[in-house]
């Protein structure tokens, strides 16, 4: 019975002084600052969006009308020249028949009648007329797919965004299958094979940025624009009837690709553009850390998480970053304090190995938004002789990553 009462003891003691770690969330909205900002004057942008490929649609047309034209003048030249022979070669019948009716009975019997046999009429030569690239509104696809974060969009001193589309490329459409996932009549999953239509193609765009002073910060192709995608057509379960829908959808599934890929492009060239000189909104989830337990005191590592929370609300405003980053201070040298006390032999000990470990993050994440990259990397480096659970590995991983992101673009904007 003692042997039980003592282990009931021990077991108690290790439940009162057992840390748990607790979690509360902060969403941080910041700005993202450009990796290759623009000159501080610049303060708007236009968005110029030319097609080059206009004048090969108009060659296309102009060819196209020039071949239907000819096609229909040799038609009713040819038809002419048909109807004169047609009325000449009737005329030589009628004659040969009046010659004919004239014979004897016994010569008609052994002289083949004349009969007038017309020849096949001239058919019109056929021009198909050939799908044209896609015009589009360049004013409308510059408003709704082009901005330029932090700036007006104003002529005033602007950088002029100018994209150079060249025009659709897509190769012929070919017949294939693919492997569908369907629920049969018993509820069972099972691979179907259907038959689909795939054909390759891209839209290669040309971005410029011109600079107020007359220099080119960009003028390149841009390089995704030069990869090709691939457009598959609705499915079917028979080849016939994939067949038969190809025959009257093809220009419209070409048509679909072409709207796909310029607004596919135009979104990649806004983010780049927006990664590159932009200031873009942006927002991070910040789970600051405290511990807590029954019968030890935690009031300063509440006190640390309430100054972390207050200073991330804080810090991202011009306003208030001044207050925000007191708050940030606070909370960051109340957990170096506690630090002090760490202990990762005992699991008793009030600031134990885990509770450091939830330190050390913490001091990661805050040091981040003082701008002071060198030291959050220190207490990162730190957490590296831990062995912390998937969690904290995903935490580390994701503030590590934060780090060199806000570093890289803080020296950019602050040479």
């Amino acid at each position: 019975m003692k042997k039980i009462i003592t282990s009931f003891l021990l077991l108690a003691s290790v439940l009162a002084y057992s840390q748990k770690i607790s979690y509360s969330p902060v969403t941080i909205n910041y700005t993202q600052l450009p990796v290759t900002p623009l000159d501080k004057t610049v303060k708007n942008y236009q968005v110029l969006i030319l097609s080059d490929y206009l004048q090969k649609n108009a060659t296309a047309k102009a060819t196209y009308q020039a071949a239907s034209t000819k096609a229909e003048a040799d038609y009713k030249a040819e038809m002419k020249k048909y109807l004169e022979t047609r009325k000449q070669d009737s005329l030589t019948v009628e004659t040969q028949l009046n010659v004919w009716f004239r014979l004897t009975p016994e010569l008609q019997a052994v002289t083949p009648r004349p009969t007038f046999i017309p020849k096949p009429a001239p058919i019109k030569a056929v021009v198909t007329e050939p799908f044209y690239d896609k015009e589009f509104n360049n004013e409308l696809l510059a408003s709704q797919h082009i901005k330029l974060e932090g700036f007006n969009r104003l002529p005033e001193n602007a950088a002029i965004i100018q994209i150079n589309m060249n025009g659709f490329e897509g190769t012929e459409g070919k017949a294939t299958t693919q492997k569908k996932q369907i629920k049969g009549a018993d509820g069972r999953t099972r691979d179907t094979l259907t038959y689909v239509y795939q054909f390759n193609y891209r839209h290669l765009m040309k971005l410029k940025i011109l600079l107020p002073n007359g220099k080119f910060a960009m003028d390149e192709m841009f390089p995704s624009t030069l990869n090709y995608g691939t457009y598959t057509s609705k499915d079917f379960y028979t080849q016939a009837e994939l067949e038969a829908y190809w025959l009257v959808q093809k220009n419209y599934e070409a048509a679909a690709a072409q709207d796909r890929v310029v607004k596919e492009n135009l979104k990649t060239i806004n983010d780049y553009l927006n990664d590159n000189y932009g200031f873009m909104p942006k927002s991070r989830t910040v789970q600051v850390s405290f511990a807590t337990a029954k019968k030890v005191n935690y009031d300063d590592l509440k006190d640390a998480m309430a100054n972390a929370k207050s200073g991330y609300d804080l810090i991202t405003k011009a306003s208030t970053q001044q207050q925000g980053e007191e708050y940030l201070r606070k909370a960051i040298s109340t957990w170096e304090a506690a630090l002090k006390e760490s202990n990762l032999t005992s699991k008793k000990a009030r600031i134990n190995e885990s509770v450091t470990e939830s330190i050390l993050l913490n001091l990661g994440e805050a040091y981040i938004w003082l701008n002071d990259f060198i030291k959050s990397q220190e207490y990162l480096n730190k957490l590296d002789a831990f062995k912390i659970s998937g969690r904290e590995k995903a935490t580390k991983a994701s503030i590590r990553a934060f780090n060199a992101e806000q570093n890289m673009r803080y020296s950019a904007n602050n040479k």
